[in-house]
């Protein structure tokens, strides 16, 4: 795959880069209603949506699209990215170094975006409260740039420490988006099961960033605990309230909150 992303001209970059982004789009999108639909029992929120907001959603996705369409096709045409072979073992660092890197970067975008000076870009991905699963991607330009950071420039810096695999990268980038598009969905998957507070540092619950939504605050990480919980920023609540949604009582205000103490951040 390296050989032939190095050797593609501009044009043959353009489409399969917008293949690859806008097809997984719309496959994740689409399963995330199916879910919603098929799972009413399990829905987080029993509220309606703003109105307007599945327009607004879908132009922030075209905006999104757009920026990373064009973020990936002008690295991969440059050459500036060091792939090496495409073997297993390259492959799956390739995935495991851009995930962990991944969580570290966004948290603190995440975070920052939260401050005065830049919280007028992240306006938009909160105007969904009750969140569905054109969310995700459903950010402003500038948001969307600051993504590209992590979604471009943290592949590229790390090859040049060592030549990344480009299978390991894709397949970071669709395990990113699907879980980004379907996590937005307004239903839970995941059961209560014993040592969910302990796996939740690698894959949180959906109800878990469906709180930061509702709250504003809280909750940065992108599909894991592990930033949150090392820098204060969980709410303790969490749990308690994902019972609830697990045993099939969706959650009816979005002031709700549990017995636990307030949030720590």
């Amino acid at each position: 795959m390296s050989e032939v992303l190095q050797s593609a001209g501009w044009l043959a970059l353009l489409l399969w880069v917008s293949a690859f982004f806008a097809g997984l789009t719309v496959l994740s999108v689409a399963l995330g209603f199916l879910l919603e639909r098929a799972l009413r029992d399990h829905r987080i929120w029993s509220l309606p949506l703003d109105p307007g907001q599945l327009r607004h959603e879908l132009v922030g996705n075209l905006v999104f699209l757009s920026v990373t369409i064009a973020s990936f096709t002008a690295v991969l045409g440059a050459r500036v990215t060091r792939f090496g072979d495409d073997s297993f073992v390259r492959g799956l660092g390739t995935f495991v170094a851009l995930a962990l890197g991944f969580q570290l970067f966004y948290y603190w975008l995440h975070r920052a975006m939260h401050r005065r000076a830049l919280v007028r870009f992240h306006r938009w991905h909160h105007v969904s409260r009750v969140t569905t699963p054109l969310s995700g991607q459903s950010i402003s330009f500038v948001e969307a740039l600051g993504w590209m950071l992590g979604y471009v420039g943290l592949p590229v810096a790390l090859s040049f420490v060592v030549p990344i695999s480009a299978v390991g990268w894709a397949a970071y980038m669709a395990y990113n988006v699907f879980g980004n598009i379907v996590g937005h969905a307004n239903v839970e998957l995941v059961p209560r099961l014993p040592g969910l507070r302990a796996s939740s540092l690698l894959s949180n619950v959906f109800v878990f960033h469906a709180l930061h939504h509702a709250r504003w605050s809280g909750h940065y990480g992108f599909a894991a605990a592990l930033m949150d919980r090392c820098f204060g920023s969980e709410w303790p609540d969490w749990y308690e309230l994902h019972a609830r949604v697990a045993a099939g009582e969706p959650l009816a205000d979005l002031r709700v909150r549990g017995g636990a103490a307030g949030p720590t951040a």
